[in-house]
């Protein structure tokens, strides 16, 4: 069985923490390099959760931490960081899933848009996601300096 939920206590923050330190190595070990940018200062941030985050999302599968996303308000809208899916988890929509519920929680919040920005060489298969649902690219609307990062934005 497959639930996702808001983490509140501080076991969720603990798998919370355990699976962005996975995605972070994934970043690391990414033959593009740049994103390897995108993890600066990311243990500090990992440190601080559920700083700076609205709502941060936990995916279980067989009641296993399998998934997370993280949304974030920033000026004009909210931000979604830090999707990542465990890969033994992978091809079974649970990326969608968080995706989607992170949209219809931000809807409930009256937020109008999302944001994100990523970097399409090092996480091709999210980056067509997000364009399949609906996410467009943008000019950029932070100070994310990382080559090569590309900006996207949900109406919502």
């Amino acid at each position: 069985m497959t639930t996702i939920e808001p983490a509140a206590t501080a076991a969720d923050l603990d798998h919370i923490r355990t699976l962005m330190r996975a995605y972070g190595a994934y970043l690391a070990q990414n033959p593009t390099g740049a994103a390897n940018i995108c993890i600066q200062g990311f243990e500090n941030e990992i440190v601080a959760l559920p700083a700076p985050y609205k709502l941060i999302l936990l995916a279980k599968v067989a009641a296993q931490p399998a998934g997370c996303v993280a949304l974030k308000p920033i000026p004009g809208g909210i931000e979604m960081k830090r999707l990542y899916v465990d890969p033994t988890h992978r091809g079974h929509s649970l990326g969608r899933k968080l995706i989607q519920q992170s949209i219809a929680w931000a809807r409930t919040q009256n937020y109008e848009t999302m944001y994100l920005d990523t970097v399409p060489a090092a996480m091709p298969e999210a980056n067509a996601l997000y364009e399949r649902l609906g996410f467009q690219r943008v000019e950029r609307y932070n100070d994310n300096r990382v080559p090569d990062v590309v900006f996207y934005r949900l109406i919502l």
